[in-house]
């Protein structure tokens, strides 16, 4: 077998030696060392482009909890359900940029008659239709399992949102519902939202067959046999507070924070100067005269 000749081999011929002429080089091939590097950079150029793209794909968008937006996984995402109901809390006033006369009625029909008060829903309706900011804010939040699997509820953080406004200095406060002591859920807490480290600390309470249950700290299980329904006072202290909460939990291998509310809102409670403010309890209190949906106290 005849082995292929490199053109740049000198080989001995027949005749007279002389040398065989090697071609001339190129350029590139002269400069192996620079050749070298070359390739080096365009290797490291290669490697970090595929790194960029590898990263932007696999990282979740969205800002981190804490900057900017909050983060929160999809509903569809959750291995529990979350009822949230926001409300001021029963005997507390509410703050409205209205005037009695043109300020609608806490209940969803209006029967002059009625004595009975709005439900927890309906006042929660009410706010939103009228922009009421409530003294005291009142949090029902019940969690159940979509499933067998266990869901372990871990943490439950404030975060209130700066800045923090003073006291609202109210010309009227309206009271949509009246008579304190509303039926409490086993699982109390209470927040004082202008500490300088707000968070929910557990309180003793009574359940629905009015058992006495000690306050209990998280954390906390839930499945579809077992939902827990939490009661979260939020007190302003001196502030107007924006604010939400975070619910930290784990299940199956799997782990996340529920941020609450998820709609990317936030709730509100502030504190009140009611030196000169005029208040008014909804028709359902004890009647007022006429068609008046609000009567002075």
């Amino acid at each position: 077998m005849t082995l292929p000749i490199d053109p740049y081999e000198r080989r001995p011929v027949p005749g007279p030696p002389s040398p065989v002429a090697r071609p001339p080089m190129g350029w590139w091939r002269r400069h192996r060392v620079l050749r070298n590097w070359l390739g080096g950079v365009a290797s490291a150029v290669v490697v970090s482009v595929i790194s960029g793209v590898a990263l932007a794909y696999l990282t979740p968008s969205g800002d981190t909890p804490g900057g900017g937006a909050p983060t929160s996984a999809a509903a569809d995402d959750l291995p529990f359900s979350a009822d949230v109901l926001y409300r001021g809390n029963h005997c507390a006033p509410y703050v409205v940029n209205a005037a009695p006369g043109e300020l609608s009625s806490p209940h969803r029909v209006v029967d002059p008659d009625s004595r009975v008060r709005p439900a927890d829903d309906e006042v929660a309706e009410w706010m939103q239709r009228v922009d009421a900011v409530p003294a005291e804010g009142l949090l029902l939040l019940t969690l159940q399992g979509t499933s067998d699997k266990t869901v372990v509820l871990q943490d439950l953080t404030v975060e209130v949102v700066a800045p923090k406004g003073p006291a609202i200095e109210a010309a009227n406060l309206f009271y949509p519902d009246a008579g304190c002591g509303a039926g409490e859920s086993p699982r109390l807490f209470r927040v004082g939202l202008d500490a300088a480290n707000p968070r929910p600390v557990p309180e003793a309470g009574v359940d629905l067959a009015g058992n006495k249950i000690p306050a209990v700290a998280f954390p906390f299980s839930v499945s579809a046999s077992d939902p827990e329904i939490f009661t979260v006072t939020a007190e302003p202290g001196r502030c107007d507070c924006s604010w939400r909460l975070r619910l930290r939990w784990t299940s199956a291998g799997r782990s996340g924070t529920l941020v609450i509310p998820e709609d990317g809102r936030l709730f509100r409670t502030a504190a009140v100067v009611d030196t000169n403010a005029r208040k008014f309890i909804a028709h359902s209190y004890k009647g007022c005269p006429g068609a008046l949906l609000w009567c002075e106290e």
